[in-house]
């Protein structure tokens, strides 16, 4: 009885450990290369721009690089902005550029198309917790007013309550 549970008690540890590895981006890996290789990977989030609307996965760490991979499925050139980049350093990768817009910088890709911009938001002062926020930032089409979205972030910060 004594063995159940010590092994109930170490089951539960590595689920726990687990599930924060996946949530927070820590490799947990059962060999040392799995866990070289993906050392230094940075979060992704997948913009998928599909009949006039953004499709959304994934999110991002403040203080962390965060890749944002917009792919245009429509047969249409999309605008990528959001309030997110202001002040923020951006790198574009692959087939989208860079045109100025009334709110600052914006990123165009073509039909069949995808870009990749690179950023980091905020600092990584702090420590992310369970209980840091997974806070929404508006995206934008600034060709077409009606394509929006959101991408998330985990923020350092805490959220006031009012």
């Amino acid at each position: 009885m004594r063995t159940t549970t010590r092994h109930s008690a170490t089951l539960m540890w590595l689920s726990t450990t687990l599930a924060v590895g996946v949530l927070f981006g820590t490799d947990i890996a059962v060999a040392p290369a799995a866990a070289s290789e993906k050392e230094h990977a940075e979060p992704a989030i997948q913009v998928t721009i599909k009949n006039m609307a953004f499709h959304v996965t994934g999110y991002g760490r403040e203080g962390t690089q965060t890749a944002v991979v917009v792919r245009n499925d429509d047969g249409v050139t999309h605008g990528f902005y959001s309030p997110l980049f202001k002040d923020t350093s951006v790198r574009l990768e692959g087939d989208g550029y860079q045109v100025g817009g009334k709110e600052g910088l914006a990123y165009r890709v073509d039909p069949g198309k995808t870009m990749t911009l690179h950023f980091t938001k905020g600092s990584a002062e702090g420590a992310l917790t369970m209980m840091s926020p997974l806070v929404p930032h508006v995206i934008e089409c600034d060709m077409h007013p009606d394509v929006k979205g959101e991408v998330f972030i985990i923020e350092r910060r805490s959220v006031s309550r009012r």
